[in-house]
């Protein structure tokens, strides 16, 4: 009883140091009853409750001093073990160790008497006070109702936030962890007592990144805490595979009598998914403006290109030009090429993939394409490691494309590898997808570029060196084939990137 009188204690004045007289009750109370006049029944039916030692200092009835007493009060006394006795002298004699009398006789000349001759140890308490013992009854009532009600309402409050899917953070004013649900403790695998007391920035989403703190401006418990408003960010962090993750954090805050920010509630949702959706969605519409627009141009430009070549290569026949006049004109010519390659590029990129039907064995794909630039591997000292799955299943494409893919994917490993390195080509199943990855041990890409690597003209190279096309036709191809591309990369360590693509599905004929 005494710790929970404290708790409670401190629950309701947590500043002070407050000592409550019922934890100072260190001895039980041994009860005699003289009487059975009013308020004898509550004192049977507080007697009998359970759970009386959570708001009581112990209560023992032991005897009482009855006559003519009714079967139903008979009974309870006899279930209460309580003995009868005649007279209180009596009661007294035989139980020694009494230490409270309660008087229900409305006798003022027996309680002058029970006061004169009973020793002081005794507590006397008469008819009048009595009456106190049923309001504590009707008190206990409606404490043990309003226990109930709160056990349930705690009950489906826990069933609710345990079964979210989200982390949920109790938090105090200086983010200090008061409580979390099951789905915390679920993906940290620890006790939450291990948890608690904990900064929030303590708790990391990911296994080497912390959120971030309340003396981050974008920080959104710090936010309401100043505010005294909902917030929410998204968090980025890196696990140690190079992959990025995305959380949306929100803060809600909850307030005391005065209004003052007390405690935050803090969700953690993994919106790793939903981030890529949309990115995809805004990559779409951008590669659909991007086409449109690149359509328009490279038609523009190929009609006077095709003019300048042409006049180019009839100057360059003519006999009466000079040695320098010639090598001006074959530069002319050269460039005017170039320029309609890069426009030929342009125009494959905004052109819709064909949906070929056709089975692609990738392990064919992956030895035709080292075979292809395994001389280029030799001299940049580079070392191929070849990871061929047996039982991986053949995808439906256009073996040229995907060989045009591959060959892109182990071009940009070979140039992050000035130095040389370590390249990998694999193949093998993935989620019900036939994956194919190239990993290499090169420089590795920067996280603030990795969301852009696949955007159209976007390249690390330096001028000159790439149009910035390659990745986000491989991306693109990829995708008209219903698969996708997956990125992992850390700077000095290397890069993954893996294809993953739809199965072949032989379909039989209907009948």
């Amino acid at each position: 009883m005494r710790a929970r009188t404290r708790d409670f204690v401190n629950s309701v004045y947590p500043e002070h140091d407050t000592v409550c007289i019922l934890e100072q009750a260190a001895r039980d109370f041994y009860i005699g009853v003289v009487g059975i006049g009013p308020g004898f029944e509550s004192i049977l039916e507080l007697m009998a409750r359970p759970g009386l030692e959570d708001f009581f200092p112990r209560l023992h009835l032991v005897a009482c001093v009855a006559s003519n007493i009714c079967p139903e009060a008979l009974n309870k006394l006899n279930a209460l073990g309580v003995v009868r006795h005649e007279t209180y002298q009596e009661m007294l004699q035989a139980h020694p160790g009494i230490n409270l009398l309660i008087e229900l006789t409305n006798q003022p000349d027996l309680l002058r008497e029970l006061r004169r001759v009973v020793s002081p140890d005794i507590a006397i308490l008469d008819h009048t006070s009595a009456v106190f013992l049923c309001g504590l009854l009707i008190m206990f009532e409606m404490s043990s109702k309003c226990k109930v009600d709160l056990l349930g309402q705690q009950s489906l409050l826990n069933a609710v936030m345990d079964e979210m899917n989200d982390d949920v953070f109790l938090l105090d004013a200086k983010g200090r962890v008061l409580d979390v649900n099951k789905h915390v403790c679920r993906r940290l695998g620890k006790e939450k007592k291990e948890i608690l007391r904990k900064f929030c920035w303590e708790i990391s989403s990911g296994t080497h990144h912390n959120h971030c703190r309340t003396d981050d401006p974008d920080c959104p418990l710090r936010t309401t805490l100043l505010q005294g408003r909902r917030a929410e960010s998204l968090q980025t962090w890196v696990d140690p595979e190079g992959q990025a993750h995305y959380h949306q954090i929100r803060t809600y805050p909850i307030f005391n009598k005065q209004g003052e920010v007390q405690k935050v509630i803090e969700v953690r949702r993994d919106a790793t998914l939903r981030t890529e959706m949309e990115k995809r969605l805004q990559q779409a519409e951008k590669l659909a403006a991007i086409g449109e627009l690149s359509t328009y141009i490279a038609h523009e430009i190929r009609n006077p290109l095709f003019a300048i070549g042409g006049f180019a290569n009839a100057l360059l026949r003519a006999p009466e030009l000079t040695v320098g006049a010639r090598e001006k004109v074959r530069i002319i010519l050269e460039e005017s090429k170039r320029l309609d390659n890069i426009l030929k590029s342009i125009i494959n990129f905004a052109r819709p993939t064909a949906a070929a039907s056709a089975e692609v064995d990738v392990n064919t794909i992956i030895l035709e394409t080292v075979q292809l630039l395994g001389i280029g591997c030799k001299e940049r000292g580079v070392a191929i490691d070849i990871q061929l799955a047996e039982d991986v299943a053949k995808v439906r494409g256009d073996a040229e494309l995907l060989k045009q893919c591959l060959i892109n994917l182990v071009k940009n490993a070979l140039e992050a590898m000035p130095a040389g390195g370590s390249l990998t080509v694999s193949s093998g199943m993935e989620s019900h997808h036939v994956r194919v990855t190239v990993k290499d041990t090169g420089v590795g890409i920067p996280s603030e570029v990795q969301d852009m690597i696949f955007n159209p003209f976007f390249t690390t190279k330096k001028t000159g060196g790439g149009s910035g096309l390659g990745l986000a036709m491989t991306k693109k191809i990829i995708g008209d084939l219903g698969g996708f591309l997956r990125l992992e990369s850390q700077v000095g360590l290397g890069t993954t990137v893996t294809m993953l693509l739809p199965p072949y599905v032989l379909l039989q004929p209907a009948g």
